[in-house]
């Protein structure tokens, strides 16, 4: 499952992540990710130690930002 049809499940349809990680086990990962999309920039340079991990989140969560369809 791509990043795109995740955040389509979890923000245009409204599924919860409980709900996407239930029906897409092998993307647990990408799911979590998506989830945190919805924390502010702030708040990820908080919790998240790895440098790897933060540039890709902030990545991603400007991609989603910057474009009306997302992807």
């Amino acid at each position: 499952m791509t990043y795109e049809e995740l955040y389509d499940l979890k923000y245009r349809k409204g599924l919860s992540t409980y709900e996407l990680v239930r029906r897409f086990p092998e993307d647990t990962r990408r799911i979590s990710e998506v989830a945190l999309l919805e924390v502010p920039e702030s708040t990820l340079r908080e919790i998240i130690a790895e440098q790897e991990t933060l540039h890709h989140l902030m990545a991603l969560k400007r991609l989603c930002e910057g474009s009306p369809k997302a992807f």
